[in-house]
């Protein structure tokens, strides 16, 4: 499988609906004839609000239909707490990161420290939204993708932000068949009945801990017949 690492958002999937919401971590081409792509997402930064569950998306999974190797969603965007301020904070964060990325980089500036200046250039209408996660998780992804285009170093970002260890070697997607198993088990419990697991293929699972500092491993499954995509989240 040929795997990129940070692909970007519009390479991923077919509209804006979910910018701010979820992260592309990395792709995947398949071995067939097609060269079938496949992305590996992260909604990491907002909670989940479970009274707006779906048969498309809930707290364990999200369903995407593969179009033109982009992913298109049909599911209940409600279900991200805050969506809506979200992508307005998200383009702010953006342009401050696009202006002052490699100086963050250069600095090793921590966490908290970014999360101090970068909070007086938002005003937050709702007081309920979880501005230091939201905040905290743009940066490490930020920090850590370009740390990895600068110096091609992945997974380094803990060693920048709090100077926790050094990476290992990483193979970016795992074999997810142990992971997997508790996930098949109480399968009734975590996905709509309409659902059958047994129809989609495992292509692999990403250690969120590598992303980001929350442990929310993505697992990827894919129905080739219907081309859907299922992205199952599994905390380690």
């Amino acid at each position: 499988m040929k795997i990129e690492l940070y692909p970007n958002f519009e390479n991923v999937f077919t509209d804006e609906q979910l910018k701010g919401i979820f992260y592309p971590l990395c792709s995947v081409e398949l071995n067939d004839e097609k060269h079938t792509k496949l992305f590996f997402v992260s909604s990491n930064g907002v909670w989940i609000d479970e009274d707006n569950s779906s048969d498309i998306n809930n707290n364990t999974f999200t369903k995407f239909s593969l179009v033109d190797n982009k992913y298109k969603f049909t599911g209940n965007i409600e279900l991200y707490n805050g969506h809506e301020i979200a992508r307005e904070i998200f383009e702010i964060l953006e342009n401050d990161f696009g202006e002052n990325g490699k100086k963050y980089l250069e600095n090793k500036t921590k966490s908290e420290e970014y999360i101090n200046k970068i909070q007086s250039k938002i005003t937050l209408k709702n007081s309920n939204f979880d501005l230091d996660y939201y905040l905290q998780t743009f940066y490490e992804y930020s920090i850590n993708k370009l740390n990895y285009q600068i110096n091609q170093q992945f997974g380094a970002f803990r060693n920048i932000i709090d100077n926790w260890g050094k990476p290992e070697k990483s193979p970016i997607i795992y074999d997810c068949n142990e992971s997997f198993e508790d996930i098949e088990v109480n399968a009734e419990y975590l996905f709509p009945k309409n659902l059958n697991l047994s129809e989609y293929d495992k292509i692999g699972e990403v250690i969120g801990s590598e992303f980001f500092t929350d442990g929310n491993n993505s697992i990827l499954l894919y129905n080739e017949k219907e081309k859907t995509v299922l992205n199952v989240n599994s905390y380690s």
